[in-house]
């Protein structure tokens, strides 16, 4: 499984688990299902992904699953963006 592909599956769980909390997981969410769409501009996608994360810099209130997130974001951004 790639590392996109990873996120696409833990995104909409991480929304749904801590998006109450953390209302930038539906940007997340949007901005990963974006990425693996046909020409997509990877390049600001992974951009705007940074801001919104704060560089990908995981909360101390979550689980395993949104730091594992955010890990394969990060890991997608470094073999497709870069």
């Amino acid at each position: 499984m790639t590392a996109l592909a990873k996120a696409l599956e833990l995104a909409p769980i991480i929304e749904r688990v801590h998006g109450e909390h953390h209302p930038e997981l539906t940007r997340v969410r949007e901005i990963t299902e974006l990425l693996s769409a046909p020409g997509a501009d990877v390049t600001a996608l992974f951009s705007e992904l940074r801001t919104v994360t704060s560089g990908y810099a995981i909360p101390d209130d979550v689980c395993e699953t949104f730091e594992a997130t955010y890990q394969a974001l990060e890991q997608a951004e470094a073999e497709i963006a870069r």
